[in-house]
C-alpha cells in the first residue's frame, strides 16, 4: 500500500511537468509535441504530437508502450479548446478503449470534432486510475 501511494505522488509530480507548446503551424505542419514522459511504472507516455491539417482539423497522436507483463485495457478522453480557451462540446469527449498488451507499443489516433480546436487536453487512464492528464496549447 505504501509503494502504491510513494507510486502515485510520484506520478503526479511528473505530471506536473508533462505539456509542450510551440508556434501556429502552416497547412499540416506539427503543432505541438510533449516528450516528456508521463505514465506510470506498467504505462509510459513517450510522445504526444498534435497538428492543423490543410481541412482546418486537429489531428492528435498519442504514442506509449507497456511494460507490464499483462494486457492492460486504458482509457483515453480528449478534450478539445477553442482559441479563446473554451470547451468544444462533443460526444467525442467520451472515454474511449484502448489496448496495452504486455510489453508492447501502442498508439492513440483521434481527429478534433470542429475545424475550430486550437488546442487538446489528453486523459489516459487504467482502471479507473489516472496515468496521464496533459495539456497542449500553442495553436493559437
Amino acid at each position: 500500500m505504501l509503494k502504491r501511494n510513494i507510486a502515485i505522488i510520484l506520478s503526479l509530480l511528473i505530471l506536473g511537468g508533462c505539456a509542450g507548446t510551440s508556434p501556429e503551424p502552416k497547412g499540416d505542419s506539427i503543432v505541438n509535441v510533449a516528450q516528456d514522459t508521463c505514465g506510470n511504472t506498467e504505462i509510459i507516455i513517450k510522445d504526444i504530437k498534435g497538428r492543423k491539417k490543410p481541412d482546418g482539423f486537429m489531428q492528435v497522436q498519442v504514442s506509449g508502450e507497456s511494460n507490464s507483463d499483462k494486457y492492460q485495457r486504458l482509457e483515453y478522453r480528449i478534450v478539445w479548446f477553442d482559441k479563446q480557451g473554451f470547451t468544444i462540446d462533443t460526444i467525442l469527449s467520451k472515454w474511449m478503449v484502448v489496448p496495452a498488451y504486455a510489453h508492447q507499443p501502442f498508439i492513440i489516433n483521434t481527429i478534433s470534432p470542429s475545424d475550430k480546436a486550437k488546442s487538446f487536453r489528453i486523459y489516459i487512464r487504467n482502471e479507473k486510475e489516472m496515468i496521464c492528464d496533459k495539456q497542449q496549447n500553442g495553436l493559437e
